[in-house]
């Protein structure tokens, strides 16, 4: 027993490059907060805040309501009314329409949410929960037309161009990550599926349990969100603490220091990104620059859609570079787009 102990306790001779680089950084981040506990503890609170103030009102009601039209069997009824357009387009099934209702409803991590729940009741095959990740993966109304369009850059007109470029973005890239040959997937023990919407009724459980199932996935999935939201919070503080804005601005200038400074806060948590960015006094930089923040969702949006989307078997990298195809697409949108203003 003592022998199999010290063997799993033994160094790995696999430590890559990258899980020392992982440990290096993890280590150093864990000194910053050691060494300044104070400030990393009031961003730590401001993360909090943010989500128990506007993240967790505006998205738990959405979320709720998606998984409980989903478990009575919602999808059946969009996918007979929208799924065919979409079918054809993406080569997915009807039921991927369902999702990207969803996902332009409610935002942020609805769309990857949904995917998990149809790949997990059957009716997505991997390569399809692939195809659907990567045109129904998108931010939420509220937050385009709302925080951004009206809190941050003060111009409803801006957050209406954002809104258009990222959704118009997001069924571009479903079109480069497009199924290409659809394979009908076999149901357990071996019969084959006649109709993915057949299956829908699977995901119907006891009329009793509904609410329970419902709210108890509703406040898990709400829980993992909260973490990343502070987390990456807390991570994009270090930044300013590292003086790398008044750096980036002497080295490049005002605007390409601060469009540079907006990417790396964006590239871990989208709002504060998007806050940066409207700073820039170039308006078509500001908003192409936010509709490929926000498209791109930052390390928080990644990692809560790799949370439900690792369960159909995607890969890190693959959900990172469908965010990134989508983030490009927006941005170059959004530049065009904000010279009709």
């Amino acid at each position: 027993m003592a022998g199999a102990v010290a063997k799993r306790l033994e160094p790995t001779k696999t430590f890559s490059k990258g899980k020392i680089f992982a440990c290096v950084a993890v280590a150093a981040f864990m000194a910053m907060m050691l060494a300044r506990p104070d400030y990393y503890l009031a961003s730590a609170r401001k993360g909090l805040a943010l989500y128990a103030t506007s993240v967790l009102p505006s998205l738990f009601p959405f979320y709720f309501c998606s998984l409980l039209l989903t478990n009575i069997g919602a999808a059946r009824t969009v996918s007979t009314l929208l799924g065919k357009p979409i079918s054809k387009l993406y080569g997915t099934p009807k039921e991927s329409a369902y999702v990207l209702l969803l996902s332009m409803m409610s935002g942020y991590p609805v769309g990857a949410s949904m995917t998990a729940e149809l790949y997990d009741a059957g009716i997505f095959s991997k390569d399809e929960a692939k195809a659907v990740s990567a045109f129904a993966s998108t931010s939420g109304p509220i937050f385009m037309l709302g925080t951004v369009g009206s809190a941050i850059f003060h111009d409803m007109r801006v957050g209406a161009v954002i809104l258009a470029s990222h959704y118009a973005a997001a069924l571009v890239n479903g079109l480069i990550f497009r199924m290409r040959k659809r394979k009908k997937p076999a149901l357990k023990g071996g019969s084959e599926q006649n109709s993915a919407t057949d299956v829908v009724a699977t995901l119907r459980p006891d009329v009793d349990n509904i609410l329970s199932k419902t709210i108890s996935n509703s406040t898990l999935n709400m829980l993992y969100v909260g973490g990343y939201i502070v987390l990456c919070g807390m991570l994009v503080d270090t930044l300013p603490l590292l003086r790398l804005d008044v750096l980036l601005e002497s080295a490049l200038g005002a605007d390409a220091g601060r469009a540079v400074f907006s990417l790396l806060c964006g590239g871990i948590e989208m709002t504060r990104g998007c806050i940066m960015g409207a700073e820039i006094t170039r308006l078509p930089l500001a908003v192409g620059l936010c509709a490929g923040i926000i498209s791109l969702g930052g390390l928080s949006v990644t990692l809560q859609n790799y949370t439900f989307l690792s369960r159909t078997g995607m890969k890190a990298s693959e959900v990172l570079l469908r965010k990134f195809c989508h983030a490009l697409i927006a941005a170059g949108l959004g530049a065009v787009f904000s010279l009709l203003l």
